[in-house]
This record gives structure tokens, C-alpha cells and sequence, in this order.
């Protein structure tokens, strides 16, 4: 018997080949075109940009959180001095807005270390200054605020630079409002300052970019005047007795910390200067009531013991 073989015919479906050439492709196309115009868009934004928009955009991105919507468009010149600022960043912002903690040195709240360091007083000798300044710098690492904090011991006192960096700014692009790093900064001085007795000195500080004289009237000299109050109006808020304050002044950009980059953020800056006591009071007799001052005392007594002349004491005065 002859055997008989099956012919099988398998029919391949089409359908299969067809699934490799689907729209796959397309999502990968446009995700690599997305990342190709990103790019492009940041290199043309490092070419157009200068130092200082930089970093400001650098401060932007640092704070900057996709879940909050009050940081606002990094890019917005809405708020500028003029029509083209990239460094109007999102500095308008309340306490509440405020992603930082501080800490009170002071007030043991089982968040950071209590001290009894500082004895309420007035601070005159070196010794005491250092230890004053050495209190200031923990509690500026408390709050990581070590590098926006610098802090000088004079013969006149202590001297405390509040300054911007790329990460940090102070205030907004020609605005007068603190961002909440530095307000935060500032709430954490004044428990300091309300345990001595020293007067202070507020002064403001800007760098030497004009305003747009076409859209502002303001200059220089208002803005400084202006975020020195707003300083000592925020360690007010904090505890620091009213009083405290000596002096508020505005040195707009005739005391930059670099002359060579006048446009630099390290030369917008607040400084607080915690007079001693004998400081204090020559600062007083300046511009205070001058008749019982040591400079007119020391006078009269200089014009008391100057010689006499022989020839003063022989002439007559004149009869009218």
C-alpha cells in the first residue's frame, strides 16, 4: 500500500508585521524632538543672558517647586524696573509661602539646641563680641545660613553683612520685599538682639545698576533707605525691641564690597552694626543735643588752658 502525504498550507497572517509599524515610533520621535528644543532653548538663553540674569535664574530653579504655583514664571518681566529683566524671581511671597524653619535659640522647642550662653547685657569688650559673634554663627548654621552671614568684630562694635549669592536672593529685582530665606534669616537674629543692651545701625546697601529713569522716579538711595526698613521692621516683628534701633540709612552704591563688579550681588546687601557703648554715644553727641557733649567739654577746657598773652591782658577794651 502506497503512502499518502498530507500537504499542509499555512496561511502567515499579516496582521502581526503590520503591529512593527504602529505609532510607537512617533511618541519616541516627539519626546527626542521635545529634549532637542529644550536644549536649544538653553543654550540660546546662556547666550543672550549675562552674569547677573544667570543668577538669577539659578536662584529661581533653586527655590522653585513644581507644586507650588505662588513661585510663579522665572521669565515673567511683569514686575521689572525694566522691559527686559530675567531677574524678577519669585521673591514676592509671604511668610506662609516660607519653606524654611526656624529654629529659636533661645525658646527650647525640641528642634534644635538650647543656649545660656548669652547673658542679657550691654557687649563693650572684644571678648564679649566674639562670643557674640561666635552665637550668631550657630545659630546661622541652624538655619543653613552660614554662607549669606559675615560677621566682623571692630573696636566699634560687630558688624553683621546679610548678603545675596547665586542660590539666595535678599529682595526682589528692585523690590523692597524680602524672599522668606532672609526673612527667616532675620526672625532668627532677633531673639540675639533682644538679649543686649547695645544700640545698632541699620544700613542699606544696593549695587550700581540705575533705574529705568523712564518707568520709575525712584533711585538708588530710595531703595537702599527703604530695604534698611524693611529690615529693622522684620527683626521688630521678631522680638527685638523697637527701640533698639540707633540709626536706619541708605548708602545706595557708595560702599560696594567689590568695586570690581559694581553690578555684583555680593554688593546688595543689609548690614546690621551692633554698637558698643562708647560708639554709641560719640554717635549720639553727633547728631544729638551737643551742649553737654565730651567734644564741646574738651574744647572748652583746650580754650581754658591756652596761654595767655601779655599784651591781651595790657589793652583796654573799646568804649562804644
Amino acid at each position: 500500500m502506497q503512502k499518502q502525504e498530507h500537504v499542509v498550507f499555512k496561511r502567515s497572517s499579516k496582521k502581526h508585521e503590520e503591529s512593527h509599524h504602529g505609532g510607537a515610533w512617533k511618541v519616541a520621535f516627539a519626546d527626542f524632538m521635545i529634549a532637542l528644543m529644550a536644549l536649544f532653548l538653553v543654550l540660546w538663553i546662556m547666550q543672550v543672558v549675562n552674569k547677573e540674569e544667570r543668577e538669577a535664574i539659578m536662584a529661581n530653579l533653586y527655590s522653585a517647586s513644581v507644586f507650588d504655583s505662588s513661585h510663579g514664571n522665572p521669565f515673567d518681566s511683569s514686575p521689572s524696573i525694566t522691559p527686559i529683566d530675567l531677574a524678577s524671581q519669585s521673591s514676592v511671597q509671604s511668610r506662609d509661602d516660607s519653606s524654611h524653619v526656624v529654629t529659636s535659640f533661645f525658646n527650647g522647642n525640641g528642634e534644635g539646641p538650647e543656649s545660656d550662653s548669652l547673658i542679657p547685657g550691654s557687649f563693650d569688650t572684644q571678648e564679649q563680641l566674639v562670643a557674640l559673634a561666635k552665637l550668631i554663627d550657630e545659630v546661622m548654621k541652624q538655619i543653613s545660613a552660614q554662607d549669606n552671614v559675615h560677621v566682623t568684630v571692630t573696636p566699634q562694635g560687630l558688624r553683621i553683612v546679610l548678603q545675596d549669592d547665586y542660590k539666595q536672593h535678599m529682595f526682589s529685582r528692585g523690590g523692597t520685599e524680602l524672599t522668606p530665606f532672609f526673612e527667616d534669616l532675620l526672625l532668627a537674629l532677633a531673639p540675639i538682639f533682644s538679649h543686649i543692651d547695645n544700640p545698632m545701625i541699620v544700613s542699606g546697601h544696593t549695587d550700581s545698576t540705575p533705574f529705568n529713569r523712564e518707568r520709575s522716579l525712584r533711585s538708588n538711595w530710595d531703595l537702599s533707605t527703604n530695604r534698611a526698613n524693611v529690615a529693622r521692621k522684620t527683626l521688630v516683628d521678631g522680638g527685638m525691641p523697637e527701640d533698639r534701633v540707633l540709626q536706619v540709612t541708605g548708602m545706595s552704591d557708595k560702599a560696594l564690597l567689590n568695586p570690581d563688579d559694581p553690578d555684583g550681588s555680593e554688593n546688595r546687601r543689609i548690614e546690621l552694626f551692633v554698637l558698643t557703648t562708647p560708639a554709641a554715644t560719640m554717635l549720639e553727641n553727633l547728631f544729638g543735643n551737643q551742649q553737654d557733649s565730651e567734644l564741646v567739654k574738651a574744647k572748652q577746657q583746650a580754650e581754658f588752658n591756652q596761654p595767655v598773652i601779655r599784651q591781651s591782658l595790657t589793652e583796654e577794651p573799646a568804649v562804644n
